[in-house]
């Protein structure tokens, strides 16, 4: 790439990732309009101004008029503004805690690709050894052709499976490069950001299925943020009741009204200057907020609904999660018996033997072939027992480092 590679764990991807994660920096932002909410929640109405001007200039022309001046003010008396900060303040704390979901579901997915980017680096490893491994082969059976000692069959055997095993390198490393670039996104750096992975050895978490589901019932964000939702629901709905009570208005006014009398075929003018009060209120004859109290009602009756469905959508996610962790786990443990070690050997003594005349070159190729299956499905194993853990973290919300 001609740039240095910095060495990237995976505890180092996931900080990149919660610092400069594009998703990540867009969810952060639904915090911030639910403290704006909760701003325009505690906020009075504004007071309103009256001006009025009264004059007979284009009909009689007395020189009669007037003005007044008028202030206004609506005063919540049902106690609403300070359910409408209740509600807000609820929305906040759903807020963060949808952020802490998409956190969750960010983390699972850096530390999915990550390994996937280890696994697919130890499949280059291994590919580019069997290319190189095939290469000498090749050429092996091209000096015993020059001497008669084996067939053109052989020579045919052996470039097709040069020809496989490259294009299966040539497959291995395109994904590797989009498996990087996705890694890069995540943790929000340029596609090309130059990276050696150091990943952790595998080790399987010591929990228990009832364990897990009680963890993840108490700790997943997503069950926090819907619990919370059911709280607005009531708030809302309280809300609404307490809005069934208008508003009252009080006023003041200052009027100065001029006038003209006609007293024994006289004008006589009478300046008048007033200070006034007014009260009103809406009658709340026909509408008293039925309808948004139904559909307040209503929408906490479905935010129950969808609490109950997710806690058990929680718990099978972690059952899953868990049996799939168990399956993987019997499956590493049975490469613990060497088999993995005892086949690539097999693959030097049959080169080995070759040279020697000893065994054929389809021998040969089906050691290669026999190696390079075992060490695939070994990485894809463990692969797959890194995926359960990383799922069993999500479907509890939390790391299982700390449990050995």
């Amino acid at each position: 790439m001609g740039s240095v590679q910095s060495s990237l764990t995976e505890e180092e991807a996931v900080k990149d990732a919660l610092r400069d994660n594009y998703d990540l920096r867009l969810a952060k932002i639904s915090v911030e309009l639910a403290k704006a909410q909760l701003v325009q929640a505690g906020l009075w109405p504004n007071p309103e101004g009256e001006f009025s001007i009264r004059s007979d200039k284009y009909y009689a022309d007395e020189g009669e008029g007037g003005y007044e001046y008028g202030l206004n003010q609506s005063i919540p008396i049902s106690g609403r503004i300070s359910f409408q900060k209740k509600v807000a303040k609820l929305g906040i704390e759903r807020a963060q805690w949808q952020l802490k979901d998409v956190e969750r579901q960010v983390v699972a997915e850096v530390k999915k690709t990550f390994y996937q980017v280890a696994t697919l680096q130890e499949k280059e490893k291994i590919l580019s050894f069997l290319v190189k491994t095939n290469q000498d082969l090749l050429e092996s059976v091209k000096a015993r052709l020059s001497q008669a000692e084996v067939s053109n069959v052989d020579i045919s055997l052996a470039r097709g499976e040069l020809l496989m095993v490259s294009q299966e390198l040539a497959e291995v490393k395109a994904r590797l490069y989009e498996s990087r670039a996705n890694l890069n996104r995540l943790m929000g750096q340029s596609l090309n950001y130059p990276f050696v992975i150091t990943p952790e050895p595998l080790t399987f978490p010591a929990i228990d299925l009832e364990t897990a589901t009680q963890k993840s019932l108490e700790q997943r964000p997503d069950l926090k943020a819907k619990e919370l939702e059911e709280k607005m629901g009531s708030a809302a709905l309280t809300l609404a009741k307490a809005m069934q009570i208008p508003d009252i208005t009080i006023g003041g006014f200052y009027q100065s009204e001029k006038s003209r009398f006609d007293v024994n075929d006289q004008l006589i003018s009478d300046n008048d200057r007033l200070l006034g009060l007014k009260v009103s209120m809406p009658l709340p004859f026909f509408n008293h907020n039925q309808g948004e109290i139904a559909k307040s009602a209503a929408e906490k009756k479905g935010a129950g609904i969808q609490y109950e469905a997710l806690t058990i959508q929680v718990a099978k996610d972690t059952a899953q999660a868990y049996i799939r962790l168990a399956a993987s786990k019997e499956i590493i443990d049975s490469y613990s018996n060497g088999v993995r070690e005892d086949v690539e050997k097999s693959v030097k003594l049959m080169q080995d033997a070759y040279l020697q005349g000893q065994v054929n070159v389809f021998d040969v190729v089906q050691t290669q072939s026999k190696f390079s299956g075992v060490e695939k499905a070994y990485l894809d194993a463990s692969q797959n027992a890194r995926e359960a853990i990383i799922d069993l973290e999500s479907a509890i919300g939390a790391s299982l480092k700390n449990e050995k």
